[in-house]
């Protein structure tokens, strides 16, 4: 039986995933992120988490990516530089006291002009070359730092990271407008408008923020409201800062689903083409690739 371990370790989060005979017969997904880690104390944190899966006298193979390779993560694995092919990552192996497991983390990607760099989304945007290794233009991966990636035939050839979802945190817990957007929940016809008007006129954002603080205390229209367009300001200063990758181009969006379609409905017309893949598919598809390079 061919077994092993995919892992996408991020600064918050982690996941893994058994795959038995390329099928992924268990998942294990916690909050137990990188930065949760006390004392560098990695290998028997990691243990812990997949002890379940490990058996006695056998080794099997793991396949990581995320900030686990930071230079504050496990071991730091150095960038590969960009522009560069995916079909030759580099990794690193730590060394382990557990001899039931066999360790490659792989490395992130760095750009020097612009500064820019990036660990564990050239794995979900290995995955969709996977299957579509002539695509030529633009990947969006939606987040905390938001990537904009332009791709040309299996090269990626240039980054643009975006600090949308953190700015958004900042604001909402830090700002005068924490009063006025506490809400789980958003109107997609809101965010949209919203992020049309900053995309319009973006010289209005810093203006617009207090605008919102102010129509809730006048007119008080509800959390929601006001937490969508705070959203859709910061989504629409994103994609102002980003025309050069998606105006008029093939665009593919990989996150979460939810988060990716607010993105769609405000590109759909002033783009070429737009397909959507979960962060989790493209995971899992990318490390299977660089399985398969490996062999």
């Amino acid at each position: 039986m061919d077994r092993w371990i995919a892992v996408d370790w991020g600064t918050s989060s982690f996941r893994a995933y058994l795959i038995e005979n390329d099928v992924v017969s268990d998942t294990i997904e916690t909050k137990d992120g990188m930065k949760f880690v006390k004392n560098n104390n990695f290998e028997n944190t990691f243990i812990n988490l997949i002890g379940k899966w490990l058996i006695k006298d056998k080794k099997i193979d793991v396949l990581a990516s995320g900030m686990l390779g930071a230079r504050q993560g496990w071991i730091e694995a150095p960038y590969k530089k960009a522009p560069c092919n995916l079909n030759n990552i580099n990794y690193v192996s730590p060394i382990l006291t557990d001899n039931r497991i066999s360790l490659k983390i792989f490395s992130g990607i760095s750009q020097n002009d612009p500064p820019d760099v990036m660990r564990g989304e050239e794995t979900q945007i290995a995955g969709f070359l996977t299957d579509n290794n002539k695509f030529n233009g633009s990947i969006c991966l939606p987040g905390t730092h938001s990537k904009w990636i332009k791709i040309n035939k299996n090269s990626l050839e240039k980054i643009k990271t975006f600090m949308t979802g953190e700015l958004f945190e900042i604001i909402s817990n830090n700002s005068v407008l924490t009063h006025s957007v506490k809400s789980n929940n958003l109107d997609k016809t809101e965010v949209l408008n919203s992020a049309n008007k900053i995309m319009n006129n973006p010289e209005l954002f810093a203006n617009s923020l207090f605008q919102l603080r102010a129509d809730d205390l006048l007119n008080s229209k509800g959390a929601i409201i006001y937490r969508s367009r705070l959203s859709g300001y910061l989504l629409g200063m994103e994609l102002i800062g980003s025309i050069e990758f998606w105006k008029n181009n093939d665009i593919v969006l990989i996150g979460n689903i939810d988060l990716i379609d607010f993105y769609e409905n405000a590109l759909i017309k002033k783009v070429s083409s737009i397909q959507k893949f979960t962060s989790e598919d493209m995971v899992l598809k990318g490390l299977q690739h660089f399985k398969d390079k490996l062999n």
